[in-house]
């Protein structure tokens, strides 16, 4: 066990419980996408998560660092890149949201076009409006400082009634003046205006999937 991969020890562990990935992301607050990426190994859990995690299911969960460490209990064992967080959780009451709560929930490598770029960070897609282009529970890569032009696919973060902290979601970006934002989904095709007033963040895409 002590040389096993995390991912598989999670599996496991999962198992053991009689727990599925959905039970396991609804009592972690997290994505169930965001469960079977840590079992496949393609994504670690923050370190804010790591606790809980090991509390539920009852097993040791060495430092962050550790588990980056070639052939120390790892999800990857030959990951040398950066790792970026993945932020934002589900709204349960909204399926196309993200809460963006200030905290990480995971971690995953950096695409080559980010490893160098501070303040990046990836998200997963919730919910079908930007079919064929995302999928939900596919991960995103945000480039903070990197203007949209129109077209260009974006991460939304606004100001939503009922919420305390932003919530976001994924849009085309179709370009804006002082006092709207134009945005599209895709499925279905819809044209929308966000006021300008609402509108805290447009970070524009720059890649998906793993890397």
């Amino acid at each position: 066990m002590a040389n096993m991969p995390l991912s598989s020890r999670l599996r496991q562990a999962r198992r053991r419980k009689r727990m599925t990935q959905l039970d396991l992301a609804k009592a972690l607050d997290v994505s169930q996408s965001a469960v079977a990426q840590w079992e496949s190994g393609r994504s670690f859990p923050s370190e804010d998560v790591v606790p809980r995690l090991g509390k539920l299911l009852e097993i040791d969960i060495g430092p962050e660092e550790d588990r980056r460490k070639p052939g120390v209990r790892g999800f990857l064992p030959d990951l040398q890149r950066p790792l970026l967080p993945i932020t934002g959780r589900p709204v349960r009451e909204d399926p196309e949201l993200v809460l963006l709560d200030g905290r990480d929930y995971g971690q995953t490598p950096a695409p080559p076009q980010l490893e160098a770029v501070r303040g990046a960070t990836a998200v997963y897609a919730r919910g079908h409006a930007m079919e064929p282009r995302y999928f939900p529970g596919e991960l995103v890569y945000l480039h903070p400082d990197k203007a949209p032009n129109p077209g260009d696919f974006v991460f939304v973060t606004f100001k939503a009634p009922g919420f305390t902290a932003p919530v976001g979601y994924i849009r085309q970006f179709l370009g804006a003046d002082g006092t709207i934002v134009r945005l599209r989904t895709l499925n279905p095709r819809d044209d929308q205006l966000l006021p300008r007033e609402v509108l805290i963040g447009l970070e524009t895409i720059v890649g998906s999937g793993l890397f």
